[in-house]
């Protein structure tokens, strides 16, 4: 995966990277990036931030996961791990509850105190199917930037981002275990 593709830059990259991904969501071969990208050129007209991480539940683990960034401090933030419960992100996917205005630091530590430093964000869990798809996280350089509104739209738009990073989940997975997919397709149809 290419960092330009995971990784924009600015205004004109994110809207070609938004294209190609909406291109690849039509033919139905949209990918975690592509539904990230997609998301993160929306989202901040919505709800105006500086960064965006997404991350997802790593239950063999027992952590979450950032699987997806965008914008400030975004190749510092993918892959950071957190054990679940813990920091912000940890808690929302335990308790099912958005978070407004909490400190990036608890979740991202040293990497949100770099110039410029990310002081706020609303973090809300992605839930389909009475399951935590995803822990959509939105930060801010502002203190206090988020408020009682964006929080409604978030969570209004939360079953539909769901099932649209669940979709690019299973999308990476069989782009990544294509043979495992086919053998355990064709494990089903023989016991069937």
């Amino acid at each position: 995966m290419s960092s330009d593709r995971r990784f924009p830059v600015n205004g004109c990259d994110d809207a070609l990277l938004a294209i190609a991904s909406l291109s690849r969501a039509i033919g139905g071969r949209a990918q975690l990036p592509d539904v990230g990208t997609l998301v993160w050129s929306l989202i901040r007209q919505l709800v105006p931030c500086d960064a965006m991480a997404l991350f997802l539940p790593d239950e063999s683990h027992d952590h979450v996961v950032v699987r997806f960034a965008a914008g400030t401090h975004a190749q510092a933030l993918a892959g950071v791990t957190r054990p679940t419960a813990t920091g912000i992100a940890g808690w929302v996917a335990v308790n099912r509850k958005s978070v407004l205005n909490g400190e990036p630091v608890l979740d991202l530590g040293f990497r949100a105190t770099g110039s410029p430093a990310l002081r706020s964000s609303v973090v809300v869990p992605l839930i389909e199917s009475d399951a935590v798809i995803a822990i959509l996280s939105l930060y801010s350089k502002d203190l206090l930037a988020f408020t009682d509104e964006h929080v409604r739209m978030l969570e209004l738009l939360g079953p539909s981002l769901a099932t649209s990073f669940l979709d690019a989940v299973i999308a990476d997975e069989d782009a990544l275990f294509p043979v495992q997919r086919k053998l355990a397709s064709l494990k089903l149809v023989r016991s069937s």
